[in-house]
């Protein structure tokens, strides 16, 4: 059975969109973590700083790809587009349920933080850097 172009396209734009948003996650609580030490913690008594930011960082980015399908065929389904502001309040959400989610495994995946405060300012820095990472990657796909 052949698939449609569209269809491939749109696979390989969410594969594009998990290794974006890995990079730049895992650039994002890196950098938390090298500032913020006492707030955003890296690694275990058995997982590296390195593992814990794959580990992590692959998690939420799994979670932020899925969910573009799911907030698509919402948009489908009410008639109308999200504004960029609309899909900005949207992954400040998925972004803070993420990470509250991936810091309650500290233990498996090796990130933990100080409180929930921590994980929207973490929701909101990556809110913004992702925002800006996507828009690119829209820009240099559509060329």
């Amino acid at each position: 059975m052949a698939k449609s172009k569209s269809s491939s396209s749109a696979g390989i734009m969410l594969v594009k969109t998990y290794f974006v948003l890995f990079i730049v996650n895992s650039l994002v609580i890196h950098l938390a973590n090298l500032w913020f030490p006492q707030f955003v913690v890296l690694g275990t008594g058995h997982l590296t700083r390195t593992w814990a930011i794959i580990l992590s960082m692959a998690e939420l980015s799994l979670i932020n790809t899925f969910a573009v399908p799911f907030i698509r065929q919402y948009e489908k389904k009410r008639g109308k587009m999200y504004t960029n502001q609309q899909w900005m309040i949207k992954y400040f959400l998925i972004n803070f349920v993420g990470i509250w989610l991936i810091a309650r495994f500290s233990d498996q995946l090796g990130m933990g933080i100080s409180a929930w405060p921590v994980a929207a300012v973490l929701a909101i820095a990556l809110d913004f850097v992702q925002g800006a990472a996507m828009m690119k990657l829209e820009k240099s796909t559509s060329k």
